[in-house]
């Protein structure tokens, strides 16, 4: 296998560095709001104060990449308004614009200076989100110095700003936001030598990206960029899959098109490191026709020179020669045009990586080309020694000598520069921290007075609910009180009538000396009675205890009335009559108007029935009897006594009229009048619904 020397490896180095964005696409560059300058400057002769000082800040802001001075004075017009006015989101938009416009130019120093003091102000302003884009920008701009301790550093500080809780209640920042820190992430890790971290960062954003539906833009762009990570860990297998994965995607856009093409050249730099040149020569070759077919110059001069190194090392001179000679041509009209590109317009096409983010510095430019000048001018020096063709050679000497002078120049400018920053930096940190620990003084004056404010309120509010839940208790135990004497009282109004009949029919057996009779009769109106003044306690009691009343009831009034009716009590095999409860006494009303006004007057004896059903929910509990009907009964009882009034109905009715006031469910109560096949009175029916109310 062919071994790197230290001018190949560095040429591997400027050519493997990779972008660190993954925001989403636009017009121009993805982390730049710019605008239509024509027509700012349409509108702008018409505004004053705060609006003025908006669209001075988009001019600056959309001119930033393209004319440096018209920038920077709709810049500092802006900045100079808004200090008059004591308007501080357009200082610190201003600051942060003017952070832009010095980071394009490759002026660091001022670019940090002017981040820092926006990032100040918005602190103040406590807008999160815009502090979390600072605090990137920030480290986007130690990366450019490579002060890598601190992008890492101020990376973090971003992403912990962007998981903060917002106002609204969700995280300051969106999924887009955290993975461009993580892709950032991956970049200063990997030229930290730190290739495993940026693995796994790319990795973990890669999966993302694909549960989250992104584009095929910032799929491909993460797909390269993985494979770049696997070469750099010595997997070149993954590195391939990675590669071969980019290629798989459409060409929607010129976008993907340029980044599949530095896949493709990977491709040729992995086989390169195989010892695989025929695959490594036919990768090259076939990114080089691209690059030169579509203007881009840097990268067709960076593949023209790999395919150059190829054929020198193999000893083919004549094809190296021709294909150095095809890249300083390239490496002339890109120091003469000053840029990477053959036309402007494709300055917006991600060749590099970066340019999905923001637009490179033109410092950072201008030295690559220049590395690239090196090279390609140390190859030709090497090509015509070789060839003793001692001018030619001179020439080329004398050339590389140059430029090695100048990437000098431009790395010791470039360290100065560094240094400058870091001052910069620790300056406005310093401030940064001064302002903080203000902020963080009155922040604490402020929680102060807001946790005593709470407190009272927090009072206020635990006496008015005691209150609400003391008069509340109050109004529920005087209601239920006042329920259970008014259903105590229907009782008492229903059970004397009884109770004196009952006692009228055992003198009367007693008078009549039938001992036996007496003492059943006893025995039976003991026990209604105890049940009766057990239920008077409670407003539900178990089905079962209330048979044993009705049918105690219905035997001592058979006795009374010597046997002229008959009974029969009725219950559906589904009702548990141990757990079932429904009111007390319910129908006694009701079974006495059925025997002293519709039995009562018949000819002959008489039939009630009782049933007890389970239906939809409810107990139907119904009284039947073959009497002379409630309109024949009525016709007796005026004939007998004309200010008769019967309260038996209007306290049955009372009764379910005081129990619905607690339930969900109510209850109902229905009265029918039968008929014979001539349609003539044949007795009455009253149905009961009573919602099912178990043990529970």
């Amino acid at each position: 296998m062919l071994q790197w020397n230290n001018r190949t490896m560095r040429f591997l180095f400027v050519f493997l560095f990779i972008s660190c964005s993954i925001s989403g696409l636009s017009q121009k560059y993805l982390n730049l709001k710019t605008y239509d300058v024509d027509s700012l400057l349409l509108i702008l002769p018409e505004q004053v104060g705060e609006e003025r000082v908006n669209s001075l800040n988009n001019l600056a802001a959309s001119l930033s990449f393209i004319d440096f001075d018209s920038s920077l004075q709709y810049a500092d017009e802006a900045l100079n308004l808004a200090k008059k006015l004591e308007f501080e989101e357009g200082m610190a938009a201003t600051y942060r614009s003017l952070g832009h416009i010095y980071a394009i130019q490759g002026i660091f120093p001022q670019s940090l200076n002017n981040s820092l003091e926006a990032l100040s102000v918005y602190e103040k302003l406590d807008d999160k989100y815009t502090c979390g884009l600072l605090l990137s920008e920030i480290c986007r701009t130690h990366y450019y110095v490579r002060n890598f301790d601190k992008a890492v550093e101020y990376g973090y500080k971003a992403l912990d700003r962007f998981r903060e809780h917002s106002k609204s209640g969700g995280v300051v920042g969106n999924v887009r936001d955290t993975l461009m820190l993580y892709m950032g992430l991956a970049l200063v890790y990997r030229l930290m030598g730190e290739s495993e971290q940026a693995l796994k960062y790319n990795l973990i954003v890669g999966e993302v990206m694909k549960d989250n539906n992104y584009s095929d833009t910032e799929l491909v762009l993460n797909t390269w960029t993985t494979g770049v990570d696997f070469f750099y860990v010595d997997e070149l297998d993954s590195a391939k899959v990675y590669f071969y994965r980019a290629l798989s995607y459409p060409d929607e856009n010129p976008n993907i098109q340029a980044i599949k093409y530095r896949a493709v050249t990977h491709l040729g730099f992995t086989h390169f490191q195989e010892g695989n040149l025929d695959s490594a020569r036919y990768f090259f070759q076939k990114s080089y026709e691209w690059y030169k077919k579509s203007g881009i110059l840097y990268w067709a001069s960076i593949t023209g020179t790999a395919l150059g190194y190829i054929c020198f090392e193999n000893g083919e001179l004549e094809i190296a020669e021709s294909y150095f000679r095809e890249a300083e041509s390239l490496f002339n009209e890109m120091i003469e045009k000053n840029s990477w590109y053959s036309h402007d317009s494709l300055k917006y096409i991600v060749t590099f990586g970066n340019e999905l983010y923001f637009p490179m510095p033109v410092v950072q430019m201008k030295r690559m080309i220049w590395d690239e000048g090196m090279t390609i001018y140390y190859y030709l020096y090497k090509i015509n020694e070789i060839k003793n063709r001692t001018n030619e050679a001179l020439k080329y000497h004398i050339a590389y000598s140059d430029a090695n002078d100048t990437v000098d120049f431009l790395r010791r400018n470039s360290e100065t520069i560094e240094l400058q920053t870091r001052y910069e930096e620790k300056q406005g940190e310093e401030q940064i921290a001064f302002l903080a620990q203000e902020n963080e003084f009155k922040a604490y004056k402020l929680n102060q007075s807001r946790l005593l404010l709470f407190g009272l309120i927090g009072l206020v509010i635990l006496i008015v609910i005691l209150a609400v839940i003391i008069i509340r208790m109050n109004k529920i135990k005087d209601r239920e009180h006042s329920l259970l004497l008014q259903q105590k009282l229907f009782r008492s109004q229903m059970n004397p009538h009884f109770l004196f009949n009952s006692l009228v029919s055992i003198q009367n057996f007693i008078v009549n000396q039938e001992p036996t009779k007496a003492g059943k009769y006893l025995s039976k109106f003991s026990k209604l009675v105890r049940n009766i003044l057990d239920s008077s306690f409670e407003e539900y009691v178990p089905l079962e205890e209330e048979l044993h009343t009705i049918e105690n009831y219905l035997e001592l009034q058979k006795v009374r009335y010597s046997d002229r009716f008959d009974y029969l009590i009725e219950v559906d095999e589904a009702i548990d009559t141990e757990i079932i409860k429904i009111p007390p006494m319910l129908a006694q009303p009701i079974i006495e108007n059925a025997i002293e006004h519709g039995i009562k007057h018949k000819d002959s004896g008489g039939h009630i029935i009782i049933r007890f059903l389970l239906k939809n929910g409810h107990i139907v509990f119904e009284v039947e009897d073959d009497g002379i009907g409630r309109k024949r009964a009525m016709e007796i009882m005026l004939a007998l006594d004309k200010d008769h009034k019967s309260i038996a109905t209007a306290i049955t009715h009372e009764r379910i009229q005081v129990l619905n006031k607690r339930l969900k469910k109510k209850i109902t109560m229905q009265v029918e009048d039968l008929v014979d096949d001539q349609d003539e009175p044949a007795g009455t029916r009253v149905v009961f619904e009573i919602p099912v109310l178990d043990g529970s």
